[in-house]
């Protein structure tokens, strides 16, 4: 029973990542019913269509899934240190700077200096006074190195700093921080401390974030709907459609197992096996997700203009570069339903396996705030990988106005193979034949550089992804898929429907 009961304990230490997620994800659903309420109130016929909105592909799979990763979120509340993820939240908002002056009179002995913060929290501190005085911590501490019962001799007008760095030793213990005095001069001494404050958990910074993701997926759609009805009912029968395909049920049950199945497989890596799932888990999500989008944009577009089915909806006040978008616009949509679902799930098996891999290894047990920066490490390769798969869905939309659903899925995975083989074969044509150099540069040039989408290197290594980068690749990916949907347009304006 014992042994049962600390294995329990130990998977708890992956809970508190997966309920900073489940927690935004409930904030969003209370700030979109939030939002609803009061649309009933000012706008009721605005009310009335985000009702109907529910029963589309997209914004009802989205409910149930805030309502899935909310109740999940409740059920594992007990289990969470509420108290820690509180406090960071509320540091992350308030003043981090601090200083008081405390005078010092001629003869104190060990004088209390109460300064009142939390050690934990503790970024930097200083000292500094204007006559000489002999300083106590509660841990005494002389540079960066414990000095066991020594105090820090202050001299005047000259500043002692402390920072926390890897390694260091924090001047105080327990949880109020507090000085002691004296001062064996001759003068009254003004002592200063100034000091700093910074979350205790600064991974607790998931719980707003995960809101805000979510929340601005729910607010750019519903602005869509707004603001483009057309081309909104054209992406919303692609995402239903797609979602009653067996394919996309099968990709997300196979994703979901085999993510889950992840967490038990040994890679034999020696400790290492939290990088490899989250490779593996990266990749499968990428493969998936472009089975899925592809399959969908044969079915939607080249299945309805060789059945007649797209004649009949252009026959309606409908152009054909709304139809267009509308695909396109939907696929998106498919690709974001593939990547929340099986993203989320990666985040909670990526957090379960840093605690399995330490079990397995025999390692100390790991707090959650190394479950969470393991599971942050992912998010830029989930990003990134939706932004791949949003361009290939537009490669793969262009196609499908000519070409059915099996030419169409030999391109775009041709495409898919080569887009990430272009660096490769432009540095093997270099100092080769001419003909060899120009189709390389043909090669570079018309296909997409799908290598600056992976950096499942940077992931593994735990290595930090620049938001400079994300934004520039974000920026390729709008590009490409602009050029792509121009030459689906293209193809398709002249397209003989008839």
């Amino acid at each position: 029973m014992v042994p049962l009961v600390a294995n329990a304990n130990r998977w708890m230490i992956a809970l508190p990542p997966i309920w900073l997620v489940g927690a935004g994800a409930a904030a969003a659903l209370l700030a979109t019913l939030l939002a609803y309420g009061i649309l009933r109130l000012v706008a009721p016929r605005l009310a009335a269509e985000a009702r109907v909105s529910l029963g589309d592909g997209f914004l009802g799979p989205l409910a149930w899934l805030l309502v899935v990763a909310s109740a999940l979120a409740v059920a594992i509340t007990p289990l969470v240190p509420i108290d820690q993820i509180v406090r960071s939240l509320a540091r992350m908002t308030s003043a981090d700077d601090f200083r008081t002056s405390v005078a010092v009179p001629v003869g104190a002995d060990l004088q209390e200096v109460v300064l009142g913060f939390r050690p934990q929290e503790l970024s930097t501190m200083w000292m500094e006074s204007d006559a000489p005085l002999m300083v106590r911590t509660q841990q005494a501490v002389e540079g960066f190195a414990l000095a066991k019962d020594a105090d820090v001799p202050l001299e005047a007008d000259r500043r002692w700093a402390w920072t926390r760095t890897e390694g260091a030793t924090n001047p105080f213990l327990g949880q109020r921080a507090k000085l002691e005095a004296s001062n064996d001069g001759s003068a009254a001494a003004t002592l200063s401390v100034g000091w700093r404050l910074v979350p205790e958990n600064p991974q607790a910074a998931v719980l707003p974030w995960s809101f805000v993701v979510l929340a601005s997926v729910v607010a750019a759609y519903s602005l869509f709907r707004l603001g483009a009805p057309r081309v909104a009912a054209i992406a919303s029968a692609t995402t239903k459609e797609a979602i009653g395909q067996p394919v996309f049920t099968v990709a997300i049950v196979a994703g979901i197992a085999l993510l889950l199945a992840f967490i038990v497989i040994p890679y034999n890596t020696f400790g290492e096996d939290v990088k490899m799932l989250k490779d593996s888990g990266l990749t499968l999500i990428k493969v998936l997700a472009l089975l899925v989008v592809v399959w969908t944009a044969s079915v939607a577009v080249a299945e309805e203009i060789e059945g007649r089915t797209a004649l009949t909806v252009l026959s309606k006040p409908l152009s054909r570069w709304q139809f267009v978008l509308g695909k396109f616009a939907g696929l998106v949509l498919v690709a974001t339903l593939v990547f929340l679902i099986l993203g989320g799930v990666l985040l909670a098996t990526t957090s379960l396996k840093v605690v399995y891999d330490a079990r397995e290894s025999s390692k100390t047990d790991p707090l959650w705030r190394e479950c969470a920066d393991e599971m942050i490490t992912v998010v830029p390769g989930l990003v990134l990988s939706l932004l791949e798969t949003i361009l290939m869905a537009a490669v793969s939309l262009a196609v499908s106005t000519r070409l059915g659903m099996v030419p169409n899925l030999i391109v775009c995975f041709s495409v898919y193979a080569l887009g990430h083989l272009v660096p490769l074969i432009v540095q093997s044509s270099v100092g080769k034949f001419a003909i060899v150099r120009f189709f390389g540069k043909l090669i570079a040039t018309l296909l997409p550089v799908l290598d600056h989408f992976t950096i499942e290197a940077a992931v593994i290594g735990g290595a930090p992804v620049p938001w400079i980068y994300l934004g520039w690749a974000a920026l390729y990916a709008a590009l490409y898929s602009t050029l792509a949907i121009l030459v689906a347009l293209i193809l398709f304006q002249d397209r003989d429907l008839a």
